[in-house]
């Protein structure tokens, strides 16, 4: 018959279940190394702002995009849920992030699967 093991405590229990970072704080390092790497606002062609304009018309709430912007001397990549678009104040918001139209530089929907 097998040895019994003595129970756990509720605290020893949920720390087996925590969430564990392996690395943790290396996705905040590698984002302000991202950061520091400054990179002029590239100009958009007509063609490539027409495409944009029309992509950016095309979007609905709930749709799912990758959005390539200017911020703070850099390029980002965000992914996520178009939670709002305001034509008014051309801002296009993914998830809590509000983007003005003129620092989008690449935008493409995603096909959830």
């Amino acid at each position: 018959m097998a040895e019994k093991r003595p129970k756990m405590t509720r605290s020893e229990r949920a720390r087996q279940f925590a969430p564990f970072a392996a690395l943790r704080g290396f996705e905040d390092m590698i984002r302000e190394v991202e950061r520091t790497v400054k990179e002029p606002k590239r100009e958009l062609t007509e063609e490539r702002a027409a495409a944009l304009s029309r992509t950016v018309s095309a979007l609905k709430k709930g749709d799912m995009v990758r959005v390539k912007y200017y911020e703070n001397e850099g390029y980002t990549v965000k992914e996520g849920a178009v939670s709002g678009i305001d034509p008014a104040l051309k801002k296009l918001t993914v998830v809590k992030t509000r983007i003005s139209f003129e620092d989008i530089y690449e935008l493409e929907a995603i096909n959830e699967r």
